[in-house]
């Protein structure tokens, strides 16, 4: 048995579990959403964090689970401390290792506790690998990297009417909103279309060609992407290892894509052969390069095609289940277990 904790309350969410037979690896989830007046009042203190990785900890044990796979770094971590606590002999993968902001003092040490009980971490991008082996004392040897992976993103129904055609530029994790609103400004003919949370566009004045949506449901989203002519992803800086989804899921949706180079993207991102790259908080270089890709069409529908090639060949679910496979026979787990 495979038991998988996350943050992800949709009850239909069963990662990769469709790529295996229920004779190769049977897979059981639990999840950190709220459940009860207090989880939902204090969301503060996490209680429902610390509620779902207990749980799915002390049922590893209890079902005596071949593997525990923790979905992101502090889910990792609690799964890691409550393991430790009650003993859990089962295989521990940290999954979708990701920091946006590496934590404090204090709670890097506290994740420090946890993180040793882990023994595999699967990182999306190399520059993780040396990131975090370094700020969390973990062995390099213990980390994997694997090309985020999914399947082609569902588009749903846009119930405004965006101008047609124009740019997007959707997500928030490490976003530099300042700049693209600035080179947006230097560009009145072009209409762009955001999709960001609230606090994104704090303190920014919107100039008139840039029409911004907050908090749309993830299918909407897709659409404002999917329709775009293409999309650009400001980063707030040159080694931040954010994007990887909105990246992945553009190019699944045949969208080329101006990105700031950053470390974080090199993994995915290739400057004039899948998309567009500028330096950070450059609103001249960024200017330049959503004229040049606004006006190019060739250039344009070649870096499409390119971008759709790379995410169809090595960012698929696919691609995650065979990756996962390769961790399991390296622990030496029994998946029949």
């Amino acid at each position: 048995m495979i038991v998988c904790c996350s943050e992800i309350s949709d009850p239909n969410w069963r990662w990769i579990a469709n790529h295996f037979s229920e004779e190769h690896a049977r897979f059981e989830f639990y999840d950190c959403s709220p459940r009860n007046w207090v989880e939902r009042q204090f969301k503060f203190l996490n209680l429902a964090r610390l509620r779902g990785s207990f749980e799915a900890t002390r049922n590893a044990k209890r079902k005596k689970a071949a593997i525990l796979v923790s979905h992101g770094p502090t889910v990792a971590a609690w799964c890691g401390i409550f393991a430790r606590l009650i003993c859990l002999r089962s295989k521990m993968i940290a999954h979708s290792f990701n920091f946006v902001d590496l934590p404090a003092s204090l709670k890097t040490l506290i994740f420090s506790i946890g993180f040793t009980r882990i023994d595999r971490f699967v990182v999306f991008s190399r520059i993780e690998i040396d990131l975090y082996a370094r700020r969390f004392h973990i062995p390099k040897s213990r980390f994997s990297f694997v090309h985020w992976g999914i399947r082609r993103p569902t588009t749903g129904t846009v119930t405004f009417r965006p101008p047609n055609p124009y740019v997007s530029a959707i997500g928030g994790n490490a976003r530099d909103y300042g700049t693209l609103l600035e080179a947006a400004r230097r560009l009145p003919d072009i209409p762009f279309v955001l999709v960001v949370r609230p606090s994104s566009l704090d303190g920014q004045i919107i100039p008139a060609n840039v029409t911004a949506h907050v908090n749309l449901p993830l299918e909407t989203t897709m659409s404002v992407l999917s329709e775009s002519r293409f999309m650009v992803l400001p980063l707030n800086s040159s080694v931040v290892p954010c994007g990887h989804v909105t990246i992945v899921a553009a190019m699944h949706l045949g969208k080329t894509m101006i990105v700031t180079a950053s470390a974080g993207v090199e993994d995915y991102v290739k400057d004039g052969e899948n998309a567009l790259t500028v330096p950070v908080a450059s609103v001249a270089d960024l200017v330049q390069a959503i004229s040049r890709l606004w006006y190019d069409d060739p250039l344009c529908r070649s870096l499409e095609e390119r971008g759709l090639l790379f995410a169809t060949t090595d960012c698929t679910e696919a691609n995650i289940a065979q990756h996962f496979q390769q961790e399991m026979a390296l622990l030496g787990s029994d998946r029949r277990q």
